[in-house]
């Protein structure tokens, strides 16, 4: 297997980081709607390591990851005491 690639580790890393902050939130109808977002996200990633993605797929795959970043954000500054 070849060595995952620079993108293939930001996305992976892009993707753990909202299931960490996720993990943090209450639990909520939105959070397990993120999380099950961000877990689908990873699975695709995973399948770059076989099969690696067109410049496209990359970028819309890139941009939904950014999409989860600013909603957990939302979420974020939508709890009590923050």
């Amino acid at each position: 297997m070849a060595l995952p690639s620079r993108r293939l580790a930001l996305a992976r890393d892009a993707i753990e980081i909202v299931l960490r902050r996720l993990a943090v939130l209450p639990a909520s109808p939105e959070v397990e709607e993120l999380r099950a977002r961000a877990e689908s996200y990873s699975r695709e990633a995973d399948g770059w390591s076989t099969s690696p993605p067109t410049v496209e797929e990359r970028e819309r795959l890139m941009k939904r990851v950014l999409g989860l970043h600013t909603a957990v954000a939302k979420l974020e500054r939508q709890r009590p005491g923050t």
